[in-house]
């Protein structure tokens, strides 16, 4: 249960042992945490005051990636750089836990852009993960492999006989249908809780809501962290031509992430200032909030949410066949995975070991060649032509926006939203590709709204005007 990265690792990992996979997703792959992180590919370095153990599987996982996954890892590097009021022997506590768990090190030149007084700057070795083809890569692997993959489809049930688990309900638009299985492994991140529920075995899970801001250049060609202990607004990590600056941290009731909070996006615009004294001048697009699922152990206390470990739990439940995974990163989503995979494949008697720490992704398909086309692009910021959208079969608007990135440009689909749901129409019908671009036009101004400044808002003001005055949309 569940088409995060996560929940797509464990399936990879067990069809490479050779068990019969299922993934199934109430929205489409990276529907929940995987598809609203920043991108960072951890050296663990932001980790070694606080969580060693944490720290060194990002390390190790970070290796790991860099073999396996090479064409979903851009190797940018990191830099630490300490605030002037940062002591000496914090940067000397950091250092030596960054080497107690393998992370190398080494003294660099000060940043272009960054605030003078931080003249102390360390290298790492961060990189980037571009996520989104890297689960798509994955999801196409396990289909070629025999598996499948049911994205908006609901578990509403499950059943079982004699104290193992037997069956699952799910409900899609085609309607309900049951799976036998034998085991189920619950991957939901943020809806693990709910999903644990249904065989009576509540989970002690935290969520934790971060907030993020989306700048449309790229301002570093590195990924810059503040060094310090780990706090709210402290990465700015290159992403394609753009860059994504956070990130906050806290509790929140519901697993839906929900829209950024406006006084949230400005106390983190403020701590950006203190690294990047400019960072008030440069063009943000939008700002974002994912939910991050932690697991609070029992007896820990009231902790706060940034004081929960960032490591991971695999549970096994009562009920047998039922297994669950809490917490982690996207940097050790393949570890997750194999450990997760390892007591599954034990359950039902496969002997095969886990291969994925040698085993290569699925490779990255080719990116589209729009050169040489007559026709026009149906979003100019991001180069994507009708040609390249009638690559897939189907999908929303949405699920096409990640699948190709248009709308995801300085624009923010202002003009290519509606030329994409016109084409879009010839395939579904006007009524729901309608639907699709009020649903794809919310979701793009909620992002707007909280960073409501500057050339932004000049862009929301004309994104109304095109929608309320040329396409008489009603007004609120």
């Amino acid at each position: 249960m569940g088409a995060g990265a996560t929940g797509l690792g464990v399936a990879w990992d067990l069809m490479l042992r050779g068990v019969a996979v299922i993934v199934v997703d109430q929205g489409d792959l990276a529907h929940g945490t995987s598809g609203r992180f920043h991108g960072l590919l951890h050296s663990g370095a932001r980790y070694v005051l606080t969580d060693a153990v944490a720290a060194g599987q990002c390390q190790a996982e970070n290796l790991c990636l860099r073999r396996i996954a090479g064409p979903y890892i851009e190797d940018t590097g990191g830099l630490f750089a300490a605030p002037p009021e940062v002591p000496d022997r914090l940067i000397d506590q950091w250092k030596q836990g960054c080497r107690a768990v393998n992370i190398p090190v080494a003294e660099s030149v000060v940043v272009k852009g960054l605030n003078s007084r931080w003249n102390r700057v360390f290298s790492v070795n961060d990189g980037v993960i571009n996520g989104y083809p890297l689960l798509q890569a994955l999801a196409r692997g396990i289909e070629e492999g025999g598996g499948r993959v049911l994205t908006h489809t609901r578990l509403v049930g499950a059943a079982e006989a004699n104290g193992k688990i037997r069956k699952v309900i799910l409900e899609s638009a085609e309607g309900t249908q049951e799976l036998a299985v034998d085991a189920v492994v619950n991957a939901a991140g943020p809806w693990a809780g709910e999903v644990a529920a249904l065989w009576g075995d509540p989970l002690p899970l935290t969520l934790s809501r971060g907030v993020m801001v989306l700048f449309s250049h790229r301002q570093q060609p590195q990924v810059i962290n503040r060094l310090d202990m780990p706090g709210d607004g402290d990465i700015l990590v290159p992403h394609d031509h753009i860059s994504i600056w956070g990130t906050t941290d806290r509790e929140t009731a519901l697993p839906e992430a929900p829209p950024p909070d406006y006084q949230e996006v400005i106390e983190l615009m403020e701590r950006g200032q203190e690294m990047f004294p400019d960072m008030g001048q440069w063009r943000v697009l939008r700002a974002f909030t994912g939910v991050r699922p932690l697991y609070r152990a029992p007896g820990s206390g009231s902790a706060s949410t940034r004081d929960i470990s960032r490591d991971f739990v695999v549970v096994e439940h009562p009920l047998s066949g039922a297994f669950s995974v809490i917490g982690g990163k996207w940097t050790t989503f393949r570890l997750m995975a194999q450990q997760v995979a390892d007591r599954v494949a034990g359950y039902l008697h496969y002997s095969t070991p886990c291969q994925t720490q040698s085993h290569p992704l699925p490779p990255r398909l080719e990116s589209f060649d729009s050169s040489g086309l007559a026709e026009p692009f149906l979003c100019e910021c991001e180069r994507v032509s009708t040609r390249q959208l009638q690559q897939y079969s189907g999908g929303s608007l949405s699920d096409l926006r990640t699948r190709t990135w248009f709308g995801m440009g300085p624009c923010q689909g202002t003009f290519c939203g509606h030329r994409v749901a016109a084409w879009q129409s010839l395939r579904v019908g006007v009524e729901q590709s309608d639907q699709e671009l009020l649903n794809f036009r919310s979701e793009r101004e909620r992002g707007m709204l909280s960073a409501l400044w500057g050339d932004n808002a000049v862009e929301w003001l004309l994104q109304r005007n095109i929608r309320f005055q040329g396409l008489g949309e009603p007004t609120k």
